[in-house]
Protein backbone atom coordinates (compact mmCIF):
# COMPACT_ATOMS: atom_id res chain seq x y z
CA UNK A 1 0.00 0.00 0.00
CA UNK A 2 1.49 3.53 -0.64
CA UNK A 3 2.46 5.72 2.31
CA UNK A 4 1.64 4.20 5.95
CA UNK A 5 -0.35 6.97 7.74
CA UNK A 6 1.16 7.57 11.37
CA UNK A 7 -1.21 9.24 12.98
CA UNK A 8 -2.56 9.05 16.80
CA UNK A 9 -5.55 10.71 16.19
CA UNK A 10 -6.49 8.19 13.39
CA UNK A 11 -5.17 5.42 15.37
CA UNK A 12 -7.52 6.42 18.26
CA UNK A 13 -10.56 6.91 16.25
CA UNK A 14 -9.93 3.83 13.95
CA UNK A 15 -11.03 0.97 16.23
CA UNK A 16 -14.04 2.25 17.87
CA UNK A 17 -15.03 3.59 14.41
CA UNK A 18 -14.58 -0.22 13.09
CA UNK A 19 -16.07 -1.89 15.99
CA UNK A 20 -19.14 1.03 15.25
CA UNK A 21 -19.61 -0.08 12.01
CA UNK A 22 -19.62 -3.81 12.62
CA UNK A 23 -22.25 -3.16 15.48
CA UNK A 24 -24.26 -0.94 12.89
CA UNK A 25 -23.80 -4.13 10.57
CA UNK A 26 -25.40 -6.65 12.73
CA UNK A 27 -28.31 -4.01 13.60
CA UNK A 28 -28.93 -3.77 10.18
CA UNK A 29 -28.96 -7.38 9.12
CA UNK A 30 -31.01 -8.63 11.90
CA UNK A 31 -33.35 -6.01 11.35
CA UNK A 32 -33.82 -6.43 8.06
CA UNK A 33 -36.04 -8.81 7.76
CA UNK A 34 -38.76 -6.69 9.42
CA UNK A 35 -38.06 -3.41 7.81
CA UNK A 36 -35.92 -1.81 4.59
CA UNK A 37 -32.21 -2.40 4.70
CA UNK A 38 -31.07 -6.13 5.09
CA UNK A 39 -28.10 -8.07 3.37
CA UNK A 40 -26.83 -5.68 1.13
CA UNK A 41 -26.63 -2.49 3.05
CA UNK A 42 -25.21 -4.97 5.84
CA UNK A 43 -22.65 -6.47 3.34
CA UNK A 44 -20.91 -3.64 2.19
CA UNK A 45 -21.39 -1.99 6.20
CA UNK A 46 -19.07 -5.19 6.57
CA UNK A 47 -16.85 -4.39 3.86
CA UNK A 48 -16.46 -1.30 4.76
CA UNK A 49 -14.84 -2.33 8.13
CA UNK A 50 -12.84 -4.56 7.00
CA UNK A 51 -11.37 -2.30 4.23
CA UNK A 52 -11.26 1.34 6.18
CA UNK A 53 -7.95 0.05 8.33
CA UNK A 54 -6.55 -0.98 5.01
CA UNK A 55 -7.15 2.40 3.63
CA UNK A 56 -5.53 4.21 6.46
CA UNK A 57 -2.38 1.66 6.38
CA UNK A 58 -2.89 -0.27 9.08
CA UNK A 59 -3.01 -4.10 8.79
CA UNK A 60 -5.71 -5.49 11.27
CA UNK A 61 -4.77 -8.02 13.82
CA UNK A 62 -5.84 -11.76 14.42
CA UNK A 63 -7.70 -13.01 11.44
CA UNK A 64 -6.39 -10.92 8.55
CA UNK A 65 -8.96 -11.26 5.59
CA UNK A 66 -7.03 -12.51 2.23
CA UNK A 67 -7.87 -11.80 -1.25
CA UNK A 68 -9.27 -16.32 -1.32
CA UNK A 69 -10.85 -15.83 1.93
CA UNK A 70 -12.68 -12.60 0.78
CA UNK A 71 -14.10 -14.92 -2.48
CA UNK A 72 -14.16 -17.75 -0.09
CA UNK A 73 -16.86 -15.38 1.63
CA UNK A 74 -18.48 -14.27 -1.06
CA UNK A 75 -19.10 -18.00 -2.77
CA UNK A 76 -20.22 -19.28 0.84
CA UNK A 77 -22.96 -16.47 0.61
CA UNK A 78 -23.77 -17.31 -2.79
CA UNK A 79 -24.06 -20.92 -1.57
CA UNK A 80 -26.29 -20.39 1.18
CA UNK A 81 -28.67 -18.26 -0.54
CA UNK A 82 -29.14 -20.87 -3.51
CA UNK A 83 -29.36 -23.37 -1.05
CA UNK A 84 -31.92 -22.08 1.08
CA UNK A 85 -33.67 -21.06 -2.57
CA UNK A 86 -33.70 -25.00 -3.64
CA UNK A 87 -34.31 -26.57 0.00
CA UNK A 88 -38.12 -25.92 -1.10
CA UNK A 89 -38.03 -27.22 -4.08
CA UNK A 90 -37.05 -30.36 -2.86
CA UNK A 91 -39.98 -31.12 -1.15
CA UNK A 92 -42.15 -29.67 -4.71
CA UNK A 93 -43.01 -26.60 -3.75
CA UNK A 94 -41.63 -22.82 -5.61
CA UNK A 95 -38.15 -21.56 -4.90
CA UNK A 96 -37.94 -19.13 -1.70
CA UNK A 97 -41.19 -20.53 -0.24
CA UNK A 98 -40.08 -20.47 3.08
CA UNK A 99 -42.52 -21.92 4.20
CA UNK A 100 -41.80 -24.73 2.92
CA UNK A 101 -38.32 -25.43 4.63
CA UNK A 102 -37.46 -28.51 5.91
CA UNK A 103 -37.16 -27.15 9.79
CA UNK A 104 -40.10 -28.10 12.60
CA UNK A 105 -41.36 -24.91 13.25
CA UNK A 106 -44.71 -23.30 12.61
CA UNK A 107 -45.16 -21.63 8.77
CA UNK A 108 -44.30 -18.10 10.22
CA UNK A 109 -40.91 -19.33 12.19
CA UNK A 110 -40.10 -20.58 8.76
CA UNK A 111 -40.72 -17.51 7.30
CA UNK A 112 -38.96 -15.59 9.55
CA UNK A 113 -35.92 -18.03 9.46
CA UNK A 114 -35.77 -18.20 5.56
CA UNK A 115 -35.53 -14.42 5.13
CA UNK A 116 -33.08 -14.32 7.69
CA UNK A 117 -31.08 -17.10 6.49
CA UNK A 118 -31.17 -15.56 3.10
CA UNK A 119 -30.12 -12.12 4.41
CA UNK A 120 -27.09 -13.49 6.11
CA UNK A 121 -25.77 -15.07 2.67
CA UNK A 122 -26.73 -11.69 1.23
CA UNK A 123 -24.55 -10.23 3.72
CA UNK A 124 -22.06 -12.77 2.85
CA UNK A 125 -21.94 -12.22 -0.41
CA UNK A 126 -21.88 -9.02 -0.93
CA UNK A 127 -18.76 -8.28 2.06
CA UNK A 128 -16.73 -11.14 0.33
CA UNK A 129 -17.07 -9.56 -2.78
CA UNK A 130 -16.39 -5.82 -2.32
CA UNK A 131 -13.38 -7.03 -0.16
CA UNK A 132 -12.11 -8.84 -2.57
CA UNK A 133 -12.93 -5.88 -5.41
CA UNK A 134 -10.85 -3.94 -3.42
CA UNK A 135 -8.11 -6.20 -3.30
CA UNK A 136 -8.06 -7.02 -7.02
CA UNK A 137 -7.89 -2.46 -7.19
CA UNK A 138 -5.17 -2.34 -5.09
CA UNK A 139 -1.82 -1.99 -6.67
CA UNK A 140 0.03 -4.41 -4.42
CA UNK A 141 -2.07 -7.29 -5.52
CA UNK A 142 0.79 -8.79 -8.61
CA UNK A 143 0.93 -12.36 -8.37
CA UNK A 144 1.47 -14.78 -5.57
CA UNK A 145 1.95 -12.08 -2.75
CA UNK A 146 1.29 -13.01 0.72
CA UNK A 147 -2.44 -12.02 0.19
CA UNK A 148 -2.61 -14.72 -1.94
CA UNK A 149 -2.97 -17.23 1.06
Amino acid sequence: MPGSFDSLMLRVVLAPLVAGLQLFAVYVLLHGHYGPGGGFVAGILIAAGMILPRLAGREPHGFAVTPRRAAGLAVAGIFLFASIAAASMLVGRAPLDYAALPIGLTDAARRSMGILLIEVGVTMAVSGAMVAIFFALREDVGGGGADDD
